[in-house]
C-alpha cells in the first residue's frame, strides 16, 4: 500500500498537464504575463498541497488554483489602474513651487536611505512624474507612492533636526544659510 503524498501528486500533475494549463492561462492573460501566472499558480499549488485530499481530484483542483491566481492578478491590475488614474488627477509634486527651496534639503536627502534618496531625486530634482519614476526604479507605482511619502517624512524630520525648519520650502527660516553648513 502506497501513501498519498500531495506534493508529489501535484508536481506530477503540473508536469503532465502543463500544456493544457498553459493554454488555459494564455487564453486569459496577455502573452507576456503567461509564465508569471503559471509560476504563481504552481507555487500556490505547492503551498496549498495539504488541502488536496484526493489524488483523483488533482486536475480540477489545479484548474481552481489557476483560476484563483488569474482573479488575483486581475484585481491587482484593476487596483494599479485605479491608483494611476488617481495619481493622474493629482498635481505633480514638483509643480507650482513659489517659495525657494532650502539648500539643506538636497544635501540631507542624499544622506537618507538609498531608496528614499532615489525617489526624491527622481521626483523633485529631475521632475519626473511618479509613474515614470516607478518605472525607472523598476517598482510598482503604489510602492513608489509609499516610498515617496516615507522619504518626505524622513526628510522633514532631518530638516527639523538639522536646521529647525519643517519644510524644504521654508528656507526663509533656515539658519544654515548664515552658518554655511549645507552648501550644495
Amino acid at each position: 500500500m502506497t501513501t498519498f503524498d500531495p506534493k508529489t501528486c501535484i508536481a506530477s500533475a503540473l508536469h503532465a498537464h502543463r500544456g493544457e494549463l498553459r493554454r488555459y492561462v494564455a487564453s486569459r492573460v496577455p502573452p507576456g504575463e503567461v509564465d508569471d501566472a503559471l509560476q504563481l499558480a504552481a507555487l500556490r499549488a505547492i503551498e496549498k498541497a495539504g488541502n488536496l485530499k484526493d489524488a483523483t481530484r488533482v486536475r480540477p483542483w489545479l484548474y481552481r488554483i489557476h483560476a484563483n491566481i488569474l482573479v488575483d492578478l486581475g484585481r491587482k491590475k484593476a487596483s494599479e489602474r485605479r491608483l494611476l488614474e488617481a495619481l493622474a488627477h493629482e498635481p505633480d509634486p514638483g509643480e507650482n513651487r513659489s517659495e525657494p527651496v532650502c539648500s539643506c534639503s538636497v544635501a540631507l536627502s542624499r544622506e537618507l536611505n538609498a531608496n528614499y534618496a532615489a525617489i526624491l531625486d527622481l521626483v523633485y530634482v529631475a521632475g519626473m512624474p511618479l509613474a515614470q519614476a516607478a518605472r525607472t526604479l523598476s517598482i510598482s507605482v503604489s510602492n513608489a507612492s509609499v516610498r515617496l511619502h516615507r522619504a518626505r517624512a524622513a526628510l522633514k524630520k532631518r530638516l527639523h533636526d538639522h536646521c529647525g525648519i519643517a519644510s524644504a520650502t521654508g528656507s526663509g527660516d533656515c539658519r544654515c544659510a548664515e552658518d554655511g553648513c549645507c552648501l550644495a
